[in-house]
């Protein structure tokens, strides 16, 4: 007797896939919902660059640089390197370890780590094309944040924050405790907002925005997965050796 495994493939019966994430939530428009919602992104990347929004955004760092204490900077400060480029790659790869070679999931980690990636780089697409440039540094009281990119919108730091807790949220919604890992992933995100103003290297609307920016990118790589990823990975040995237990 023969079943099937998530890709369609024949597999021994009586077997089931340790992975959840071998389909991953998706809109029924999943190409139109994300194009929408960049749009909207996009639209208010321009808006805010305008100079009468700019410069009310500026005042609000401009009061938040008037009072930084120094633990809060030493936090900020950590925030921004752990959620940074490096500290970002560092995760996911921790992620992919602990899901593949511990748990013993290769597609959850295939997926947690893409869901986390799409939605943090499809921010690169906002940031080249609004092209808005950071706070002047001379124009803050106190700045603490070395120089970066140029690039203002949206904020890198919580594109990733956001990615990362959707990403775990899938993972996990099955749990009597997942919407947890929502709340406290989005509470997480937010503080991170919170403190890329509070250094001084984002407006508010930058990381206002980069909540929708992230999402598009996620519901994108969710329909994307769910139409490429299943019959791709049921043809490599290193996955589907550990999928069936």
């Amino acid at each position: 007797m023969t079943s099937y495994d998530f890709a369609g493939q024949s597999a021994p019966v009586n077997r089931t896939p340790r992975s959840r994430l071998a389909t991953l939530p998706s809109l029924r428009h999943w190409i139109l919902a994300p194009v929408v919602l960049s749009v909207i992104v996009l639209v208010g990347g321009f808006v805010a660059k305008t100079s009468t929004i700019t410069g009310a955004e500026l005042a609000i760092d401009q009061s938040m640089s008037t009072e930084h204490v120094g633990w809060l900077n030493t936090l900020a400060l950590a925030v921004e390197k752990i959620l940074g480029p490096s500290g970002a790659v560092v995760i996911l790869v921790v992620l992919i370890a602990i899901l593949w070679f511990v748990r013993r999931t290769p597609i959850d980690a295939l997926a947690v780590a893409s869901i986390t990636g799409f939605g943090w780089v499809f921010s690169l697409l906002f940031k080249y094309a609004v092209h808005r440039q950071r706070p002047d540094s001379s124009l803050l009281a106190n700045p603490i944040s070395p120089d970066m990119d140029p690039n203002s919108f949206p904020s890198g730091h919580v594109c990733f924050a956001v990615s990362l807790t959707i990403a775990l949220y899938f993972l996990f919604r099955d749990k009597r405790w997942g919407q947890w890992v929502l709340i406290v992933g989005m509470v997480f995100s937010g503080l991170v907002a919170i403190s890329r103003v509070y250094v001084g290297v984002h407006y508010p609307i930058d990381v206002i925005a980069s909540f929708p920016a992230s999402i598009a990118g996620i519901l994108l790589w969710c329909g994307l997965w769910n139409r490429f990823a299943p019959p791709v990975l049921a043809r490599v040995p290193l996955v589907t050796r550990l999928e069936y237990r």
